[in-house]
């Protein structure tokens, strides 16, 4: 427990944390869309750190502290994040919903032996977000 008497967050060992150009806009998309669950931010510094079914991220409203280079539009060129998720089709049905354009449909993979059923779409920000569920 901490000093407030609440029972202390697990953090994960990877967290990525990807620098966004509105954090309104991104905590629209990720809580009000995807379904994300906000666990804590920082207002005043423009961040919020954010999970869904385990997973854990953090977005930040660019702010220059990150930036190794020119950060244009889609960022995240050359990565994906894969998350698990553990109902795929509702997840998949609310994306519709929403009318989210998908990079790519459903599908169903299989990865030395692992099959998984997977979508994948891009944030407002452009990085890829890969959704999947074990078959």
């Amino acid at each position: 427990m901490n000093w407030k008497g609440t029972a202390i967050m697990k953090f994960n060992t990877l967290i990525p944390e990807l620098s966004v150009s509105n954090l309104h806009v991104s905590k629209e998309f990720y809580l009000g869309v995807i379904g994300f669950e906000l666990e804590y931010e920082r207002k005043g510094d423009r961040f919020a750190f954010i999970s869904l079914n385990g997973a854990q991220m953090m977005i930040e409203e660019r702010n220059g502290h990150w930036e190794t280079g020119e950060l244009v539009h889609p960022y995240g060129r050359g990565i994906n994040f894969q998350i698990a998720v553990t109902d795929i089709e509702a997840l998949f049905s609310r994306i519709q919903k929403h009318n989210v354009p998908l990079f790519r449909d459903m599908m169903v993979n299989t990865y030395s032996g692992y099959t998984q059923k997977e979508f994948i779409l891009q944030d407002p920000d452009g990085y890829l977000l890969r959704f999947s569920e074990n078959c």
